[in-house]
């Protein structure tokens, strides 16, 4: 699989863990249709969020934002849409990390 797909660039300095997070969210986003950014759909390794003053999700592996893109539903319990999270959920499992939801905007992705 590239590292750019369907214009969701996966950002270098990911740990091992985290680029295969990266990975398996573009190719989950991609099954359901789901890679219109909208509302700045991006992915951020941690140091780059952390450059950003940002609070939260500093000490995950990945970030993604999700302010109202397509892709939010996948991520955010706003859009309670349960059965696409717990299919997301179920994917990242099987490489040994989970999404948590840190705002209505972003979430990380951690270690389990």
């Amino acid at each position: 699989m590239s590292d750019l797909i369907t214009d969701w660039p996966i950002p270098a300095g990911l740990s091992k863990q985290g680029r295969a997070a990266a990975k398996a969210i573009v190719e989950f986003l991609t099954e359901h249709g789901m890679t219109d950014h909208g509302g700045g759909g991006k992915f951020y390794t941690p140091r780059e969020w952390r450059d950003r003053g940002e609070e939260y999700g500093t000490r995950s592996l990945l970030i993604i934002t999700h302010d109202g893109g397509d892709h939010a539903a996948a991520f955010s319990w706003d859009y309670e849409q349960y059965e696409l999270m717990e299919q997301l959920r179920g994917r990242l499992s099987k490489i040994g990390v989970y999404v948590e939801q840190c705002t209505s905007w972003f979430s990380a992705v951690y270690p389990v």
